[in-house]
């Protein structure tokens, strides 16, 4: 009962929220108490019988709602409370209505749902929650840029959604359930024409949400606008729920090979765009789209471990990184990194950019450096290395403009608060190998520490500098018009009959 538990309880919650609005911020916090303890006995029992799994109202699972619990789910799980307990206490003296904490609770219960849903139909439902849940956190200060930024999210949520139901039908039609398992079973070992175009109308809707170039064009200006705490939640936590669904799909539909092309033009595509961003905030949401490419290569490449690793990896520095990075821009008055240096900048902000910097560029031993090599170590394709060493240079590239606001001296005022939030997400970044050598084989943890696995990125961090310094330090424009809602519009359905190309050739 624990898999309906842990989301029906923050849908509680945040009813109560709203009845007892003094007691916001303190419900937040029992309720991650309650959700640590739950999430431990459910690692237990996992651990135990292999996975743990559950089918609502006692139906059969063809037809039923099937609700299961493995190591991805609950690597998810683990992100979630971290990622929780770090804004929980970013927002802790923040004046907050209660409507804010409902929502909050509204996108941890659909988190919580979608991680365990095995079902087409009822991802479908959770990722329209967490679209409502996520489209009013955006919002929430009311400021223009952020109404308008999140109704074009709105907008490409429900267009790919609309997309991802057709496919959800074209499944039943054929097959008569929507449960995945039962799917793989019933499907046929020679994909069919109405296979490859289930396959690609649902991948399709999926993408627009998981932050895949040419689908997710919502996503720089709404990570850009939002209020720090949402923009780390939606870049940390949600965006990684359509990586999920991604892989659940990869389990039963032949997609690697669809998943490894758009994975390869996201990674190179978004750092060509984040290594000619100067605004701050711009900057980390096109690295979010750089690095949503990691996963899927990782994803096409059959390295499924890997992704997994580097997206939890992922969601720790990235949501370091916009809190952080908040801060920073709230103290300094200005966006532009230019502007940043020399300005007030509290001390700790300056530190968690620093590590969410070196984390997310690679650097040993930190936990992108550990998921990079996981990643890395999971498939012997040579595309993808090489793939994978462009998009780590371009990103060593766009980061080295952040520099200059680490070198100055010019502090501001100390936030105790904010302080704990960011050491919550930075000690699982710095001790991250400590950690995954409990969790991965002895031969790839001591391969993690081998000098070859040490000095590659240490060469791609020390080469992407030097071509900054020498190359890239100007700005140089970029197509901007596809960015706007029709041309993405258009693109998104050019990225449909792709992604069936692909799969019907596969």
């Amino acid at each position: 009962m624990i898999l309906a538990i842990l989301p029906l309880g923050h849908f509680l919650a945040g009813v109560l929220s709203l009845a007892l609005p003094r007691g916001r911020r303190v419900l937040l916090a029992l309720s991650l108490v309650v959700d640590a303890v739950l999430i431990g006995i459910l690692c237990r029992e996992v651990g135990l019988t292999g996975g743990v799994r559950i089918v609502l109202g006692g139906w059969d699972r063809a037809v039923g709602i099937e609700l299961a619990a493995d190591w991805v789910s609950l690597s998810f799980c683990g992100l979630l409370l971290g990622l929780a307990l770090s804004v929980t206490a970013y927002l802790w003296r923040e004046e907050l209505e209660a409507y804010f904490f409902l929502l909050v609770h509204l996108l941890f219960g659909a988190v919580f749902g979608l991680l365990f849903s095995r079902d087409l139909f009822n991802i479908y439902v959770v990722l329209e929650l967490l679209t409502l849940a996520s489209f009013l956190l955006i919002g929430y200060e009311r400021k223009p840029a952020q109404l308008w930024n999140g109704l074009k999210y709105l907008f490409f949520s429900a267009f790919g959604m609309g997309i991802y139901l057709f496919g959800v039908g074209v499944v039943y039609g054929h097959l008569g359930s929507l449960n995945l398992e039962v799917i793989a079973s019933r499907l046929p070992a020679d994909l069919p024409p109405w296979g490859a175009l289930a396959a690609a109308l649902l991948v399709t809707g999926v993408a627009v949400k998981a932050g895949v170039f040419i689908f997710s064009l919502w996503l720089p200006g709404t990570y850009a606008s939002a209020h720090p705490a949402v923009s780390a939640l939606l870049s940390g936590l949600v965006i990684n729920m359509g990586f999920v669904v991604l892989l659940r799909l990869a389990a039963v539909f032949p997609i690697e090979g669809a998943l490894f092309v758009l994975g390869a033009g996201t990674g190179i595509v978004g750092a060509v765009y984040m290594i000619a961003a100067y605004d701050l905030n711009r900057l980390l949401a096109f690295s979010s789209l750089s690095q949503i490419g990691y996963l899927m290569l990782g994803l096409g490449s059959g390295a499924v471990g890997g992704a997994v690793a580097y997206a939890v990896a992922h969601g720790l520095f990235k949501g370091l990184l916009f809190l952080a990075g908040g801060e920073a821009v709230q103290s300094a008055g200005r966006r532009d990194i230019p502007g940043l240096v020399g300005k007030r900048i509290p001390v700790q902000a300056r530190l968690g950019l620093l590590v969410g910097t070196l984390a997310i560029i690679g650097f040993p031993p930190l936990a992108g450096f550990a998921g990079k090599a996981v990643l890395s170590g999971g498939s012997g394709n040579v595309a993808f290395q090489v793939i994978l060493g462009v998009i780590s240079l371009g990103t060593v590239i766009a980061f080295s403009k952040l520099v200059p606001v680490f070198r100055s001296a010019n502090t501001g005022k100390v936030a105790g608060e904010k302080a704990v939030a960011y050491a919550i997400l930075a000690l699982p970044i710095l001790f991250s190998l400590p950690i995954m050598g409990a969790l991965v084989p002895m031969g790839l943890w001591r391969r993690l520490l081998s000098p070859a696995a040490i000095a590659k990125p240490l060469f791609i961090i020390g080469l992407g500098f030097i071509l900054y310094r020498t190359v890239f330090q100007r700005p140089f424009p970029l197509p901007a018009r596809i960015f706007r809602l029709e041309e993405g519009s258009l693109l998104v359905l050019a990225g449909f009959f792709l992604v069936f190309l692909l799969v019907w050739t596969a």
